[in-house]
């Protein structure tokens, strides 16, 4: 009786389970073990994997960078082939036949053929202060969409419909200045580079995918000129340089200054045009346009007058030259004088509704490409954002 008062447990019953007999054999012993394996071997796993994964990481990034060297200089050797077989084309093609009117007379009524109006929602093909149209011999149409640094291209009648060439995610900055060669498939742009450099790159538009080059990085200035002449020399116009300069092919790696020197003043130049069958030079300056002549270092005032500068510079067979200006297209000849006379556009004054617009109602248009088979005028209107097609009269 006494040695039940005296033990601490006696309140409870004694349990002679397995668990609580020391002599009984554990059974959940194999049980615990087996659980901790099976961490052990979980986390052992998971390290491997999280290992394998940085191993994994690090070799595609040096094999990324191997492969972007390796695309670099495929690149750089390719622009000397290009340049050869563009010019071997040009050299053997000398059969030419002018087939448009000597007196262009244009409908007064437009087609958009790239983008959409201002109220339209669709934002993939809305331009935003285009300023180049260009055609490839397929009559495709490439726009330089500005402000929105990209290329788009469209299809004949597909104005709303466009496809994306190249953006901002592949380094172009405010692209202008298209020019294709349309043997070859080439587009040539400006640009320029985030130090302000401007910049000219081609694009080889039949490979797939797009095979790009940086042809020229120049020097820190705006420009809004470009283009080439036969031996596919390229001619920028340095706007803050007061100056024209011709970078040599093939290399692109020296240039000449050839108009702007202490002879031949300029004052922030713009547009400039190469006559492809003379090679000579038309520059927007002011607000008149200079034609220097093939190896002269003497200009000729061919257009005067008018309140802004001259924007888009064409010339077609007949000797006609095309200017985009305030809010119409000049045609200027040897029967017009020097302020030319409009072919295309009224003056245009903003409504109070945008649609209202006629639809030969032009504001300020910046480039324009004449289509040198039937006489299709393409001008680009960047206040409202479209690029519309005039085609000539029966």
């Amino acid at each position: 009786m006494s040695s039940f008062l005296y033990t601490p447990n006696s309140y409870y019953p004694i349990d002679d389970s397995p668990n609580n007999n020391p002599n009984s054999i554990n059974n959940n012993k194999p049980t615990r073990n087996l659980f901790r394996w099976i961490l052990l071997t979980l986390a052992v796993g998971i390290l491997c994997i999280f290992v394998l994964t940085i191993i994994i990481t690090i070799i595609i990034i040096i094999f990324k960078k191997k492969s972007t060297h390796h695309n670099y200089q495929n690149s750089s050797l390719n622009k000397t082939e290009m340049f050869l077989n563009i010019s071997k084309r040009i050299k053997n093609n000398t059969s030419f036949t002018c087939q448009l009117p000597a007196n262009p007379n244009y409908k007064e009524n437009c087609t958009i053929v790239a983008g959409v109006l201002s109220t339209s929602d669709d934002e993939l093909n809305r331009l935003q202060g285009p300023t180049s149209v260009y055609l490839d011999k397929e009559r495709n149409i490439y726009v330089a969409d500005t402000t929105n640094h990209r290329i788009r291209k469209y299809i004949p009648g597909n104005s709303d419909e466009g496809e994306t060439l190249i953006d901002e995610k592949s380094n172009i900055y405010y692209p202008r200045c298209l020019f294709i060669d349309q043997e070859s498939n080439y587009l040539f742009f400006l640009d320029q580079d985030i130090q302000a450099n401007y910049r000219v790159q081609v694009i080889q538009l039949n490979s797939n995918p797009l095979k790009r080059t940086i042809l020229i990085v120049g020097n820190q200035t705006r420009s809004y000129g470009m283009s080439l002449d036969e031996n596919f020399n390229i001619y920028v116009s340095e706007y803050n340089h007061h100056r024209i300069v011709k970078w040599l092919s093939p290399n692109y790696e020296q240039y000449l200054i050839i108009v702007g020197n202490d002879k031949n003043q300029l004052t922030y130049p713009r547009s400039i045009y190469i006559d492809q069958i003379t090679n000579d030079l038309y520059v927007a300056d002011k607000n008149q346009i200079q034609r220097w002549l093939n190896n002269s270092n003497e200009s000729k005032i061919v257009m005067q007058g008018g309140l802004l500068c001259p924007r888009g510079i064409e010339y077609d067979c007949h000797g006609n030259l095309y200017i985009s200006q305030d809010k119409t297209i000049k045609l200027i000849n040897n029967k017009t004088n020097l302020a030319g006379i409009d072919i295309i556009g009224i003056q245009f004054y903003f409504h109070w509704v945008l649609n209202s617009r006629k639809t030969d109602e032009l504001s300020n248009p910046e480039g324009i490409y004449l289509d040198k088979t039937n006489g299709d005028l393409y001008v680009v209107d960047p206040s409202f954002n479209l690029v519309e097609k005039f085609t000539t009269k029966d």
